[in-house]
């Protein structure tokens, strides 16, 4: 069963509540409000797509970059993003995240 963010909310405030009366500890309140902020943050993030390598090659031609500049970007080999492109090899999920944020925001997000 799937628990709604207010009523969330709601088990925080009884919490507190109870924390505030000596019937529940601090660490314990402290570790509700992490799991509270914890739910809402990934209700927030979006999910991390898998890709085929077709999808990657289109991403890196419609920024105009190439594999090796892909690869420089993601900190990995040109024979990496190679590899994916051709499916012989799929990213990992940490590389997943890169590349769908690149997908949506174009290379400049990775400008300083």
């Amino acid at each position: 069963m799937k628990t709604k963010p207010a009523e969330l909310h709601e088990m925080l405030e009884d919490a507190r509540e109870l924390q505030a009366l000596g019937l529940m500890s601090d660490d314990d309140v402290q570790e509700i409000a992490a799991r509270v902020s914890l739910r809402e943050f990934r209700q927030r993030v979006a999910a991390v797509r898998a890709m085929s390598g077709s999808e990657i090659k289109a991403v890196r031609a419609r920024w105009g970059l190439t594999q090796a500049t892909l690869a420089y970007t993601l900190g990995m080999t040109v024979d990496s993003v190679s590899k994916w492109e051709r499916g012989e090899i799929t990213p990992s999920g940490p590389v997943l995240r890169i590349l769908n944020t690149l997908a949506v925001k174009g290379p400049d997000i990775f400008v300083i």
